[in-house]
């Protein structure tokens, strides 16, 4: 459905993408990875805001829409309620079942209750869930959602998740972020993107199991040693180390985050 090959793109002398490669087809693809990965020009360039320096997208599609996007930064027209911004949606993408598809959206998003509320008069946690709804409006057979739950609450999240999960099927569904459980029980593929290029890819399984034997867990009150890459888990500390980190450290199963926190370390890669 949707091939990249070799995408390169540079800011000055910052290399965002370099020769990324990915063939995406039917289900969930999250892209994790810190603020300056890449995710957003990736995204940029899926959708055709942004050319890239050298390499070729192609889409095919037998579909009347064939893209719906969610940007980090999404627009819409203040002046226009949450329900005059669905039916103009629908009505610029030619969905044939337009006021089915209004209805499926205002309700698995909650949006009922604003339906008559302005765009502008929105909380910021809403005014995401209108972005997203809209996006999904035409059944379009890739859906790029840059950023999505920024601004989400809990309960509001899980919405979220409810609905990706039931699209998953029918549609090329990406997600950036860089929350890891927003996406690792939805997700059908994972990539990891560190400067541009692709550190890890694959089920959240394949994923862990790769960092297997790396993940130790330390007992309470036991310090890491000096510039491990650490996190917080309950009442202790979980480390990455390919040996024993300190007397006493049980090697455990790796989650998500840790081969998260395997790939980035504690920081990050803030540019």
């Amino acid at each position: 459905m949707l091939k990249l090959e070799n995408i390169s793109r540079s800011y000055k002398k910052t290399r965002a993408l370099v020769d990324f490669s990915y063939e995406f087809g039917r289900g969930v693809y999250a892209v994790l990875g810190p603020n300056g990965s890449g995710k957003t020009t990736l995204f940029n360039i899926i959708t055709g805001n942004l050319k890239p320096d050298s390499g070729t997208v192609a889409l095919t599609s037998t579909g009347t829409r064939r893209i719906g996007f969610v940007p980090q930064y999404p627009g819409m027209y203040p002046d226009f309620t949450v329900a005059e911004m669905l039916d103009y949606t629908a009505k610029l993408v030619r969905a044939a079942d337009g006021g089915a598809q209004i209805r499926e959206v205002t309700g698995a998003f909650e949006l009922g209750e604003y339906s008559g509320v302005r765009v502008r008069a929105l909380s910021g946690g809403t005014r995401q869930r209108l972005a997203i709804a809209q996006a999904f409006i035409g059944s379009p057979e890739l859906v790029v959602l840059d950023e999505p739950t920024a601004g989400l609450d809990p309960m509001q999240r899980i919405l979220f998740k409810n609905y990706i999960r039931k699209k998953r099927d029918s549609a090329a569904i990406l997600i950036s972020t860089h929350i890891v459980s927003d996406v690792e029980d939805i997700a059908d593929k994972i990539i990891l993107l560190r400067r541009g290029k692709i550190a890890a890819e694959g089920s959240a399984d394949g994923i862990r199991e790769s960092f297997d034997g790396r993940c130790w867990e330390l007992p309470r009150g036991t310090c890491a040693p000096d510039g491990a890459k650490q996190r917080a888990f309950g009442d202790g500390v979980r480390v990455i180390s390919d040996e024993c980190p300190a007397p006493g450290a049980l090697k455990v199963r790796p989650e998500l985050e840790d081969c998260y926190l395997a790939i980035f370390g504690e920081d990050g890669e803030q540019r």
